[in-house]
């Protein structure tokens, strides 16, 4: 009798062991009893069904737990929209980060099948306890926060993004947003305006401020040169990222708006899966962004990609108005999906010393990656190495480091201004958490914001919890250009008088956040209703 129990239960109980043992490892014990619950109740109601359609239900339920249980693994949280529309950029993770996750899957579909083993169970009164199990996992799915729960929210919300058609009335919608200038002349900060043409800014993969050594103050010596760079800089403070993920985060910040699109869906209408021409075609006219504005201006307009120069990254960039696109292949290093963050910058001095004898002023965008959700440093490590987050934000900080001796030693420090910050933050996983004492809970968080240049005095200022969306306009302040048409939807950062009901929500689809000050660690986001303004929007972005 126990070992013909013992055979009913045995897939059960190694679901069960998987679980535990990845959900302690992911620090999520606050999850663990709604999932054991709820494995319990699947298995109890597939057990009433002959050992055929028992395999099926719960060798498919098991592959939903496994997706479930290796993103909690990863990144702390479950399945979420973002994760499915990024799917397709699964190399991103890097080789370790993927067999990760497919091991952990692999592992739960091996333990479904041990159900095979199980014979059937004879129960009178089959149908009606069926039904009422039925009920009963139904009412876990819509009520309790269990994993099937949230999967069927995260499909519900995906499928709005992959069926999502921008209203046919958009321009009636945009004359709402439509403005001819950008800010008041006698609002301008004159002590933080620009002498300096040039502009280069850097748009840190997933950075979130509390990595940086003079924010977290755990005396790590992880991030020396952005804490040398600090103290010659103007620096922000509260300043959040106003979308996720990189696709949202650098056409949302070049354009100062938000966007209901991302990467991929299944209808391959995302804006990565989309070729050049129909970007063009299809988004540039919706939008103004700061390269449009800077080419009427005669700026050299010049982006340059850490990924492949023919990515789906870079067809985007490129419906942006950049004169020039620049990606891995266009020059000697060529390895794997991306360039490492070493070899960006490397990139990024030929491309300024092919500009050293040009007087053209130039706009220079770069997304280094090398610090991308699940990728380790392949040069420096910090310490032992033993800590993934160290190693690829100590490599970063020590690359950009060694362009910034480049630049202050070149012309360009003369007539360039630097900004560093990110395309948004760091997805909060456990491990990163743990490691920087951050109490982030949602993918939203402070990000940096150093503008670096020889004629303006260090200082420290406080964004009072504005976001990413006033990027565009204050670069533009500092350059004194104004009075030209766009939809921007930020205040920039040196126009105290400026009011816009979006500089404190940050959406990412159809998710919402509050953000306010806060001083490291105390978190200052809130999750937030639906917004209508936003969704509004959308309509208008794509």
């Amino acid at each position: 009798m126990k070992i013909s129990i013992l055979k009913y239960l045995s897939s059960l109980l190694v679901v069960i062991l998987l679980t535990v043992s990845f959900v302690f490892a992911s620090n999520r014990a606050d999850a663990l009893i709604w999932i054991c619950a709820e494995i319990i109740c699947v298995y109890l109601l597939i057990l009433q069904f002959k050992w055929k359609t028992r395999l099926i239900f719960w060798v498919l339920y098991c592959l939903i737990l496994g997706g479930q249980i290796s993103s909690i693994f990863s990144s702390g949280s479950f399945i979420i929209p973002l994760t499915l529309s990024n799917a397709a950029e699964f190399s991103a993770l890097g080789l370790s980060g993927v067999l990760k996750l497919v091991i952990v899957v692999l592992l739960y579909f091996l333990s479904a099948l041990l159900i095979i083993s199980t014979k059937n169970i004879h129960s009178h009164g089959g149908d009606w306890k069926r039904i009422i199990s039925l009920i009963v996992i139904g009412g876990c799915i819509y009520f309790l926060p269990t994993p099937l729960h949230f999967f069927a929210i995260t499909l519900q919300s995906y499928y709005k993004q992959v069926t999502y058609k921008p209203a046919y009335n958009y321009p009636e919608i945009a004359s709402k947003y439509f403005k001819v200038s950008l800010w008041g002349n006698e609002r301008s900060e004159k002590g933080v305006t620009s002498k300096n043409k040039n502009i280069i800014v850097i748009f840190t993969e997933g950075m979130s401020s509390g990595v940086m050594d003079y924010v977290n103050n755990k005396n790590l010596n992880l991030t020396p040169n952005l804490d040398l760079l600090k103290k010659k800089s103007i620096s922000y403070s509260n300043y959040y990222n106003h979308t996720a993920a990189t696709f949202r985060g650098l056409r949302g910040q070049l354009t100062s708006a938000y966007q209901y699109k991302d990467g991929w869906n299944s209808n391959n209408d995302g804006l990565a899966q989309l070729a050049p021409e129909v970007i063009t075609s299809t988004y540039s006219s919706r939008l103004v962004s700061l390269p449009e504005i800077l080419n009427n201006h005669g700026y050299e307009t010049i982006f340059l990609s850490s990924t492949e120069r023919n990515s789906t990254l870079n067809a985007m960039l490129k419906g942006m108005s950049f004169k020039k696109i620049y990606g891995m292949g266009d020059f000697q290093f060529y390895q794997e999906d991306r360039m490492t963050d070493k070899q960006t910058f490397s990139a990024l001095k030929q491309i300024l010393e092919k500009r050293k004898n040009n007087d053209e002023p130039f706009f220079i965008g770069v997304y280094p990656s090398g610090t991308h959700h699940g990728r380790e440093s392949p040069d420096l490590k910090y310490k032992d190495g033993s800590n993934v987050y160290y190693n690829k934000f100590h490599n970063y900080d020590a690359q950009l480091g060694e362009f910034i001796r480049y630049f202050d030693m070149s012309s360009f420090s003369k007539n360039t201004t630097l900004i560093i910050t990110a395309d948004h933050s760091t997805l909060p996983t456990p491990e990163f958490k743990k490691s920087f004492g951050i109490n982030a809970d949602y993918f939203v968080d402070q990000i940096p914001l150093i503008i670096y240049n020889s004629g303006n005095t260090a200082i420290e200022k406080d964004a009072q919890g504005k976001n990413s969306l006033s990027l565009a306009p204050t670069i533009l302040q500092m350059l004194l250009i104004n009075n030209e048409p766009n939809y921007f939807l930020g205040c920039s950062l040196l126009d105290y008088y400026c009011k816009s009901k979006f500089s404190n929500t940050t959406a990412i689809g159809d998710e919402y956040f509050n953000t306010y000050p806060a001083i490291y660690p105390d978190y200052g986001v809130k999750k937030a209703s639906t917004n209508s303004n936003v969704s509004e929007f959308y309509n208008v972005s794509g």
